[in-house]
């Protein structure tokens, strides 16, 4: 329970791996608090770099929030794609962002989510069906 604080999207990303494992090590809790410390510390030593460093960077102050998140999320994402099926969604979901992007109220977004979980659902069930095939 005391390690609740310490879990955030980031940090699930890094022990998920190691949760997910088959054995049965009682210490998992210390390779989360490990993990979980390392980020706030570097966190913190960003947040400090930023106050120091953050103006000699040219337009940072356009660059805003969009580009933390989207970095954060390309961050998590990416090294949890294992399949063919899961990097063609993404590449599909990426594409149809980026040919969408000028849709109002972000329709956009909605359009390469739904683009990519379509092109994921066909490629594993296409992927399944290949599998069944061959052991028959």
């Amino acid at each position: 329970m005391p390690l609740a604080f310490w879990l955030t999207d980031e940090a699930f990303a890094v022990i998920q791996h190691r949760y997910a494992r088959d054995d049965a090590s009682p210490n998992k809790h210390w390779f989360f608090l490990g993990a979980a410390l390392t980020m706030y510390l570097s966190w913190q030593l960003a947040t400090l770099a930023g106050i120091a460093f953050g103006q000699a960077v040219p337009n940072v102050a356009s660059w805003g929030l969009d580009f933390a998140m989207i970095a954060t999320f390309i961050g998590i994402a990416v090294p949890m794609m294992r399949t063919r099926p899961q990097v063609a969604s993404a590449m599909v979901a990426a594409a149809v962002a980026l040919l969408t992007w000028s849709l109002p109220y972000k329709l956009g977004l909605i359009a390469s989510a739904l683009a990519g979980i379509l092109v994921g659902v066909w490629l594993e069930r296409r992927e399944e069906r290949r599998v069944r095939e061959e052991i028959a």
